[in-house]
């Protein structure tokens, strides 16, 4: 199944992608490098990464699903 991946800072695509193949989940960077595009067996697994990822690099950002196959990695809410 296709999941996108909608990221805060561009500068985080080629990281964030990097992470998904090293779990063996092919994905592409969107040109902008504002999304990731992944093939994932579970969307769930998707949220689950970009947590890992975010809290290996000590980000403050969270993701968050916004719709069956796409998810957004984002500051909290406050």
């Amino acid at each position: 199944m296709t999941v996108a991946v909608e990221l805060t800072r561009s500068v985080d695509g080629p990281e964030v992608l990097a992470t998904f193949v090293a779990r063996g989940i092919a994905g592409v960077l969107e040109d902008d490098g504002l999304q990731v595009v992944v093939d994932a067996d579970d969307p769930a697994t998707v949220g689950h990464v970009l947590d890992v990822w975010a809290g290996e690099h000590g980000l403050p950002f969270a993701a968050v699903k916004i719709g069956r196959t796409r998810w957004a990695l984002v500051p909290p809410a406050g």
